[in-house]
């Protein structure tokens, strides 16, 4: 059995991932899928002096759910069995230290296909992810 994390964030480049992914499943290797989102943190300490630690996890779980809805859907209609996680934190540091921990096999995951000026500005969620591991990585775009 495969071990697969497939984070999403909502956009069309983790839709095209998923697709990916149900043509895994459709496969002769059975997969241990893991679908997650990260949700950034609320640090400003202005935010908590007002809403409880409580409140916030609350928040980011709803946050996180909601951008899982869909996936969970698809995945749920196609009859693939999955787990799912709200991870918060930086998306690249949060994925890569979840797919040490959880000893994935590989992660599949969109990419936004930046490149020139707006790559050297923004940077890349998948870039930094591929630096952090040292499994595979599948990049869609």
């Amino acid at each position: 059995m495969t071990k697969v994390l497939l984070p999403v964030d909502g956009s069309e480049f983790s839709d095209r991932a998923l697709d990916y992914v149900l043509d895994m499943a459709r496969g002769e290797v059975p997969l241990d899928l893991h679908l997650v989102n990260v949700q950034l943190a609320i640090d400003s300490g202005h935010a908590r002096m007002f809403v409880s630690d409580d409140d916030i996890a609350a928040y980011h779980r709803d946050e996180g759910l909601a951008v899982l809805k869909p996936y969970r859907a698809r995945l749920d209609a196609a009859g693939v069995s999955y787990q799912w996680h709200v991870l918060v934190g930086h998306a690249a540091q949060s994925i890569a230290r979840f797919a040490k921990e959880q000893k994935f096999d590989r992660v599949v995951m969109g990419t936004h296909g930046r490149s020139g000026m707006t790559q050297l500005l923004m940077g890349s969620v998948a870039q930094n992810v591929i630096r952090r591991l040292k499994i595979p990585v599948a990049l869609v775009k």
